[in-house]
């Protein structure tokens, strides 16, 4: 892979392997009592104050022994219309990929030239390109998509632009700014989302300790033409930071009765239970239109796709303070690698993903 990371995916498909023994995802868990395991006191009440650790208090197992194709995390997402569509936009895209979004390839964001970035979107003279416009698909019902692909492509590139120019300043680029690009890239493909300060928290409450956890995720991709008055509905939350970090606490020791190699080595411990707890705290408001609630954690310009997956029994467990799940059970959270939305080579494994989602989220 391009992304300086070498991961040995298993590329099976992830409904084939739910259906295999659990043990292949979750931990092999030795039953215990709440009193010796669950320590609710010790939970903090917002989720950015959350590590790896919380998340094995509460038996909620953030799977790291392999990483999922993001087709196999998105697989939870089933609709045969907008499969046929993605199917038949993503090969016209892929046949004439616009200019500018081929002129952006590269490997490493700090390396890279204000000069050579602004010539993506502007001529010798300073003058708007239309870099990103698509050739015309032959139904006409495309036709907007393609404009939007176009007006969000150029936002893309200009925010990246500005990027680079504030870096050759000497200023430091903020998850801010990173938070922004990531938003006009998934909006290239019709995936639209809603951050911060935009956003209200949300709560779970722990009854045992009578504790409510907080969570507001950077950004939140709404089912919205389903959110009601009293509930939303949410297809996926994300969480951005500006550069991966080392782990600041060893990860916590897994339940077991045979360890495995770690394989997503990208997330430390805080990054895994703060994106762990927001997908907890808002997972009972996921959209009916998939199994699970899906996430992405942003890194730069690395994009990490994760998956969590509970039932109603799990997460009433959580909420009583008694999640003592038996043997290849309980809550999971996968993920994937990361992949650069600079790179080329890498966004190929990413765009159809994206259109996907983009197009369940437009879907009534």
């Amino acid at each position: 892979m391009s992304t300086g990371y070498q991961f040995k995916n298993n590329m099976a498909s992830l409904k084939a392997n739910e259906k295999a023994s659990a043990s292949s995802f979750a931990p092999d868990r030795e039953t215990t009592p709440p009193s010796e395991f669950v320590f609710y006191r010790d939970i903090p009440q917002s989720t950015s104050d959350w590590t790896e650790r919380h998340l094995d208090h509460l038996q909620i197992t953030a799977l790291q022994s392999r990483t999922f194709t993001p087709k196999e995390i998105l697989s939870c997402v089933v609709n045969e219309t907008v499969e046929r569509r993605v199917q038949k936009v993503h090969k016209h895209l892929m046949k004439y990929m616009p200019a500018g979004l081929r002129a952006i390839d590269f490997d490493d964001f700090n390396a890279i030239q204000h000069d050579k970035c602004s010539s993506i979107l502007y001529n010798a003279n300073r003058h708007k390109m239309s870099s990103f416009k698509i050739e015309s698909l032959a139904d006409y019902a495309e036709q907007d998509w393609c404009e939007s692909f176009r007006i969000n492509g150029e936002q893309f590139c200009r925010q990246l632009i500005y990027m680079i120019w504030q870096k050759e300043r000497g200023i430091t680029i903020s998850d801010e700014m990173f938070r922004q690009l990531f938003q006009h890239f998934t909006a290239m493909f019709g995936l639209h989302g809603i951050a911060r300060p935009c956003l209200q928290p949300q709560t779970l409450t722990l009854e045992r300790s009578d504790v409510s956890v907080c969570s507001t995720p950077d950004v939140i991709f709404y089912d919205l033409p389903n959110c009601e008055k009293e509930n939303s509905k949410i297809f996926a939350i994300c969480k951005v930071k500006r550069k991966m970090e080392p782990e600041l606490e060893p990860s916590p020791p897994k339940r077991r009765h045979c360890d495995t190699e770690k394989r997503v080595d990208h997330l430390d411990t805080g990054v895994l239970g703060r994106h762990g707890g927001d997908l907890l705290v808002h997972y009972s408001s996921k959209s009916s239109k998939q199994q699970g609630l899906l996430g992405l954690i942003v890194q730069g310009t690395y994009v990490t796709f994760t998956h969590f997956s509970c039932n109603e029994l799990d997460l009433e467990a959580i909420q009583r303070g008694d999640p003592s799940f038996p043997e290849g059970t309980g809550p999971v959270i996968r993920f994937s690698q990361p992949y650069n939305i600079l790179k080329a080579e890498d966004r190929l494994h990413i765009i159809e993903p994206f259109l996907k989602l983009g197009f369940v989220q437009s879907t009534g």
